[in-house]
């Protein structure tokens, strides 16, 4: 049992798999934050033309 306890501790498996993980995490909110930031910068320039276009109907 002490053996195994022991095989545990110093198993550096886990701790890889939690540093990717957590990159991924990282990688993957950076990605929304842009496209977020990208749609509503978007669709707030789109509003004068929609306007525009709609004043012609």
């Amino acid at each position: 049992m002490l053996k195994t306890m022991f095989r545990f501790a110093h198993d550096d498996d886990g701790s890889t798999t939690v540093d990717w993980l957590v990159l991924a995490t990282g990688v993957l909110s950076l990605v929304m934050a842009i496209v977020l930031t990208a749609t509503s910068n978007a669709n707030a320039e789109s509003s004068p033309s929609e306007t525009a276009i709609s004043a012609h109907d």
